[in-house]
């Protein structure tokens, strides 16, 4: 079970995330909502550890995972809002560069190549990928370690229309399966599909707590 303890976030004095906690356990999405800058994508860059916390902890199966890169290559993927890619490598050197750090070679798993359509993208440099393809492979480099736990900021925004049904029915499979899904979104159609519960951030604070996840002690 992830659990989130009393994360918080302030930049300049400005206090972006108020101290949140709240529990995810297997087998469970959980949906971020709120409008622009009301503190999604710092939380789940917080327990990403893209940044680091002001205070609070990040428990997986009761233990601290702070700093864990065991955790943070094997246990856990994390989609961000905007690729984050290396532009003068080709889509294959992006995938084992992240494979390797995952302590994993090969191909890219076949379900995964299918999902996102990645045959045709392999020998295309980074730089020259349109947006939608950009994200097919941000989605991808989240996926090739078979994560127990997911972040996905805003997944669907940018992603080719197509690609956007294969997706959440992966991810409905991926859940049912027991896997952990964290889901930030806009779109509520997303959020009803995908969550069974919702929490929503105003100003970097919880205005509506989840119904199914709950708050740690």
């Amino acid at each position: 079970m992830l659990e989130i303890r009393q994360l918080r976030k302030s930049y300049g004095g400005r206090q972006a995330l108020l101290p949140i906690s709240f529990f995810l356990p297997p087998g469970q999405c959980l949906g971020l909502a709120g409008r622009n800058g009301s503190g999604k994508s710092t939380l789940l860059r917080l327990i990403a550890q893209i940044e680091r916390p002001d205070g609070g902890d990040v428990r997986y199966e009761g233990k601290s995972v702070l700093g864990d890169r065991r955790f943070l290559r094997g246990t856990l993927g994390y989609v961000p809002q905007r690729p984050e890619l290396a532009r003068e490598l080709t889509v294959k050197q992006q995938l084992e560069l992240w494979q390797a750090a995952c302590g994993l070679s090969g191909p890219p798993p076949e379900d995964i190549a299918a999902l996102l359509g990645l045959e045709p993208l392999l020998q295309k440099p980074i730089r020259s990928l349109s947006g939608g393809m950009a994200q097919r492979v941000n989605i991808a480099l989240a996926l090739l370690a078979r994560p127990k736990v997911l972040l996905m900021d805003e997944a669907t925004s940018g992603l080719d229309q197509d690609y956007v049904p294969k997706l959440l029915d992966w991810l409905e499979a991926y859940v049912s399966g027991g896997g952990s899904l964290i889901w930030c979104s806009h779109h509520q159609a997303e959020l009803e599909r995908l969550c069974g519960a919702v929490l929503t951030l105003e100003e970097g604070r919880l205005v509506s707590p989840p119904e199914t996840a709950g708050p740690t002690n």
